[in-house]
C-alpha cells in the first residue's frame, strides 16, 4: 500500500489515480495523520466464480435436503413462476 501526503495528493494526482489504477490502495496523510485510504473497486464476481466459492456439501447432506424438498410436495419439474 502506498502512502502520500496531501500535499503529493495535490501534486502528483495522475500518478495517484494510476497507482489505484494498477489495483494498489494508497493511503493519505496530513500532519502525520492518517485521513484516509482510497482503494481500488473490487472486480465484480461471476456465477460461476460465486459458486466455486461456496462450501461443498457432503452427499448425504444433499440426500437429506433433496428428500426434505420431495416431502414438501416439490417434484423434479422446472415452471415458469409468472405464468399459471
Amino acid at each position: 500500500m502506498a502512502t502520500v501526503t496531501a500535499t503529493d495528493l495535490a501534486r502528483r494526482t495522475n500518478q495517484v489515480l494510476d497507482t489505484l489504477a494498477h489495483g494498489e490502495s494508497v493511503t493519505i496523510k496530513r500532519n502525520n495523520t492518517v485521513l484516509g485510504t482510497i482503494t481500488p473497486p473490487q472486480r465484480p464476481v461471476t456465477v460461476r466464480e460465486a459458486f466455486q466459492r461456496m462450501q461443498k456439501i457432503s452427499a448425504e447432506i444433499g440426500d437429506r435436503f433433496k428428500a426434505d424438498i420431495r416431502d414438501m410436495g416439490f417434484d423434479n419439474e422446472v415452471r415458469d413462476p409468472w405464468q399459471q
